[in-house]
């Protein structure tokens, strides 16, 4: 039920970016390992045949903290994503499926958390939990998942009046093999495609909290804490900020392209299917 657009440009760049870092990022924990260890006295090195991209004002080497950096991103994207998508689909569905009053209740939490500003709301959860990469998890899924809740909902009431589901109705078939065998199969398509152009938004956020200061543990290397440690000495290596400042548009512009070449199929041709 899933088209993949393969004949899309954006699809095929986004696809070509992921596989370019992907072999990159691969090649440099295969070949050369990964050195997150401090030394002051190689501290702002330059390139070289040892350092390729130099090392920092802590005298990390800035390739090794930018392929750690970039797989916890995508690592923690990852697993808000996981989470947000099952719990807002799971509640999405019960509430456009169900209705009546767990159904209001559920759609009013939702509304609730998409008028509180999700990265204040993660803010604020860590600042209350404390750092931690489960805690930071927790608090961007806990405003992530109410689109998806919304999203599930809008489609469930749109399939469920269908003749073909009146139909099977009609042939005693259970609410669970009408769910699972032909409402499921319509609405997945299109949570995908809103979850991979999520993942983007997540890598964002996650970025924004640590440049903050409120993401991970200070002393791992991130994407934001990064491009937050480069800017004294922005003027003197600007590579500090733009080696990272770059990997996190080629993430996020990536998964965006990428998410144009999930095509879920046209309404009416995927129910003229479902009603054959």
């Amino acid at each position: 039920m899933i088209g993949i657009a393969s004949r899309n440009r954006c699809f095929r760049v986004g696809a070509t970016i992921l596989a370019g870092l992907g072999a990159v990022l691969g090649g440099t924990v295969l070949f050369r390992g990964i050195d997150l260890n401090p030394h002051i006295l190689r501290r702002l090195h330059a390139p070289s045949a040892r350092f390729l991209l130099g090392t920092d004002a802590l005298g990390r080497d800035i390739l090794s903290c930018l392929t750690f950096g970039t797989l916890l991103s995508l690592a923690i994207a990852l697993a808000v994503m996981t989470l947000s998508t099952a719990s807002g689909a799971g509640l999405g569905f019960l509430a456009g499926w169900y209705g009546g009053i767990p159904g209001t209740c559920i759609m009013r939490v939702a509304d609730l958390a998409l008028a509180f500003p999700g990265i204040l709301l993660a803010l604020v959860l860590i600042a209350f939990w404390g750092q931690g990469v489960l805690h930071l998890v927790l608090a961007l899924a806990a405003g992530g998942w109410a689109g998806y809740a919304r999203l599930v909902r809008a489609e469930v009431l749109k399939i469920r009046e269908q003749d073909f589901i009146l139909a099977a109705r009609g042939f005693n078939a259970s609410s669970r093999h009408i769910a699972c065998a032909h409402v499921l199969p319509l609405v997945f398509p299109v949570l995908l495609t809103q979850a991979v152009s999520g993942i983007a938004a997540v890598i964002l956020a996650e970025a924004s909290l640590s440049f903050l200061g409120l993401g991970l543990d200070p002393r791992l290397p991130t994407l934001g804490g990064m491009i937050d440690a480069g800017r004294g000495h922005l003027f003197e290596k600007p590579g500090l900020v733009l080696v990272p400042g770059a990997m996190l548009v080629l993430l996020v512009a990536a998964f965006l392209l990428l998410a144009e070449g999930f095509k879920p199929p046209a309404g009416e041709m995927a129910l003229e299917k479902f009603r054959k």
